[in-house]
Formats: C-alpha cells, structure tokens, sequence
C-alpha cells in the first residue's frame, strides 16, 4: 500500500504545490476541529503602526472581501482554488519549464497566490448580500455609534477600528479628535470625511487605561 501512496504524496509535495497543500491541510485540519470543538475564530488582528502601509492594507482587505465573508470562508475557498490552480499549472506547464527549486517554487506560489486571491475575490462577490451584514450599514448610520480600536493605537494621524455589526465586523479607518487612544479601547464615532475615507473618533472613557497621550 504505502508503494502505491508514495508516488501519490510526491506529487503533492513537489515545487509550488506544496505550500497549496500545507495550507490546504491547515484548513482542512481547522474546519475539522471547529466541528469537533466548536471553537470561534475571529480572524487575524492586523497591527498596522504606519499610516501609508494601514491604508494600503485597509484597502486590500475590503478589495478581497476580507473585511465583510468570514475568514474561515474566504480562506477555504482561497486555499481550495490555490491548490487546484497550483496542481494544474505544475502538471501541465510549469514542471515541463521549472526545475521544483526553493527559489522557483516560491516563486510560482506567489503567482499562483496571487492570481488565487483574485479568483476568490470574483467567487465571493456573490455571498456579499448573505454573509456580509456590514454592507448594511452606511457612513450616516455609523456616526454616533461605538467602535473598538484595533491597531496597536489610534491617533489624529492614523487607526483602526472595528464596528461589531452582529456578523463580519466592519474594519474603519479612523483618526481621533486628539488624544491618542490604546488598542482595544472604545471610541465614539463622531464624522465622517468623505475625501479622506476616515472617521473622527473620541474614546468614551478618559482614563489611563485608554487615553496614553494627547496632541500639545
């Protein structure tokens, strides 16, 4: 048996198709606990200190959806298409053109990642109206409502906050009316300036543990 296993596992495990295999197990492997154990998984807590790199990250992740389709959705279908896609181009061109080197493979991975990234982009556009609930929600109807700050901290310069909707929570761009508020702190959302895409915040509790400085 394990002779006619091993050719099998090479396949998988050669060039670019094994990182799209690692991951796929990974998700695989999670989806199979979650069931087991039920455990909730709000996705990743991005820390982005640097106003430009928040933005472009920000902006990244409402493109690809990842602000709005759940995680564990997104990644599933992400992980499924990068696999298929990985196998496919190894099996039919790239294995024909590329010696599976570390360089090459990690090299025909980030391709494969990418242009698996925009597929999942395209096939998740549908689910917006079921999964996304945050799409609901428009700049008026935030103003007055809370938030929580989830970069490492929130400025008059840069930050991020997350506004629970009762689903996929939406990720906003914010800047504060002048103290800077700690990470995890709650702020009220006070405008929003179309032209910059952010919204004013002040946090709702002044103490030290939520106000570490303020603008002179």
């Amino acid at each position: 048996m394990w002779q006619w296993l091993q050719p099998v596992i090479d396949s998988l495990f050669v060039g670019p198709l094994w990182p799209a295999t690692v991951l796929l197990l990974l998700v695989i492997s999670y989806l199979s606990l979650s069931l087991i154990t039920s455990i909730d998984f709000d996705g990743p807590d991005m820390d982005l200190d640097a106003n430009a790199w928040q933005s472009l990250g920000a902006t990244t992740l409402r493109w690809l959806h990842l602000d709005t389709i759940p995680i564990i959705i997104w990644a599933g279908i992400f992980s499924s298409v990068n696999w298929l896609l990985a196998y496919i181009l190894w099996n039919s061109f790239d294995s024909f053109r590329y010696e599976p080197t570390l360089m090459t493979s990690a090299l025909l991975a980030t391709r494969n990642g990418v242009i698996a990234g925009v597929i999942t982009r395209f096939s998740t556009t549908p689910m917006l109206p079921y999964l996304a609930k945050g799409l609901a929600y428009d700049d008026e109807s935030l103003v007055g409502q809370s938030a929580v700050v989830s970069s490492g901290e929130a400025t008059p310069k840069f930050g991020q906050a997350k506004f629970d909707t009762g689903g996929a929570p939406l990720l906003l761009n914010i800047r504060t009316d002048g103290p800077h508020v700690i990470k995890g702190a709650k702020v009220q959302i006070l405008a929003y300036e179309p032209k910059k895409r952010t919204y004013i915040v002040t946090p709702i509790s002044t103490s030290e543990n939520t106000v570490i400085s303020s603008e002179n």
